[in-house]
């Protein structure tokens, strides 16, 4: 595993994958429930992250609910909040809007935890600035964590055979790095990486960095859903299929995107490819004038025809917006900006692909 991974492959990956979901999530509804929640993608680790994501927002809202006017520590309030709290937490609804940072940032933590666990532990052991890792805070951490849970238990059990309820951060790192190199403590990662490419095909390659620093080139008085949710998950000790250890992660991914290919299986992201053209397809691709004055203007017919069809879902009207706002754009930094930050993650682009590549060199040409 590396020690680092690569932010902008972490980054454009959780954008791939997040659009995938999403598109099929709100393909017939407004908005998901918690119950949709607990399996809104067959990476646990990332349903769990969107459900701690909003476990922490719940009780920042209890906390806001509190008024110097009122007395909150009276018996029969308390009471009375957290039966209003639970009874709330029962009726998740969420927009596409809303769960899209929440999924998004779920599926970054799931993949830190997965290829760089030491990293991602350390990270939720220093959160906070009280200089303490609590029993709390462990309980927590064991609670929201399916990829290597062992390690997490092993912080509790640690903890809890201190005698103590809460340790320095720094002793809480110094064990982590007893357990990290725990083979009994850490999980195959290739069954959760097959998990990850039923949604998104991953490319490990792109996630490794060369050096440090150096990129390469989730009545009756009622439970909150929270502590109701991880009992409806399937149970940790259930067994879950082996991926084979003798075969790297690289090979497994070839074979699931050999077997989609072949039509054995669809996943989501195969299910709406579509097959971008060979330049030999159009004699005027990649023969565009080094310097352009308007994109719209310097894109022939047949490459018209790949970026729509590949690029904006078979959506001229999109293709022509687009090309609209780039040309409107005053450097080719903002036009990337667009590209990126509204397009990539909007239209789930291969950001590596053909047609990707041949739109950045016309719009790089205009600003030339």
């Amino acid at each position: 595993m590396p020690d680092n991974l690569n932010s902008i492959a972490l980054n454009q990956y959780s954008a791939r994958f997040t659009t995938t979901v999403l598109n099929e999530a709100y393909r017939s509804q407004d908005v998901i429930t918690g119950a949709g929640l607990l399996k809104l993608t067959p990476v646990r680790q990332v349903n769990l992250g969107i459900l701690n994501r909003l476990f922490e927002e719940w009780k920042s809202n209890a906390e806001a609910f509190r008024s110097p006017y009122f007395d909150f520590s009276n018996e029969e309030v308390k009471s009375a909040l957290e039966e209003f709290m639970n009874i709330a937490s029962q009726h998740i609804a969420v927009k596409r809007s809303d769960l899209e940072p929440l999924l998004s940032d779920s599926v970054k933590d799931a993949l830190k935890l997965l290829l760089t666990p030491a990293i991602y532990f350390e990270d939720k052991i220093r959160a906070n600035s009280d200089a303490e890792f609590t029993h709390e805070k462990a309980e927590q951490l064991v609670k929201y964590t399916h990829i290597h849970r062992g390690i997490a238990e092993a912080m509790l059990g640690r903890l809890t055979d201190s005698g103590s309820n809460s340790v320095y951060q720094t002793q809480a790192v110094s064990w982590l790095y007893e357990f990290k190199d725990n083979a009994d403590l850490v999980d195959n990662a290739d069954e959760h990486l097959l998990q990850f490419s039923e949604i998104f095909p991953i490319n490990l390659a792109e996630f490794k960095i060369q050096e440090a620093g150096k990129v390469q080139q989730g009545g009756a008085r009622h439970e909150s859903f929270f502590d109701s949710a991880l009992s409806q998950l399937e149970p940790m000790n259930a067994p879950r299929p082996s991926a084979p250890r003798a075969e790297p992660a690289s090979a497994v991914i070839g074979e699931i995107v050999a077997k989609a290919n072949s039509g054995e299986r669809e996943s989501l992201n195969n299910r709406f490819k579509v097959e971008i053209p060979q330049p030999s397809d159009d004699k005027a691709y990649g023969t565009v004038p080094m310097r352009v004055e308007t994109i719209a203007g310097s894109i022939p017919l047949g490459q018209r025809f790949m970026f729509v069809n590949q690029l904006f879902d078979r959506n001229s009207e999109h293709f022509d917006k687009a090309v609209y706002e780039l040309d409107r754009v005053k450097s080719f930094e903002e036009a990337e900006n667009l590209i990126w930050h509204r397009y990539a993650s909007k239209y789930a682009w291969d950001v590596n692909g053909e047609a990707v590549t041949a739109l950045l060199a016309i719009v790089k040409r205009k600003f030339a």
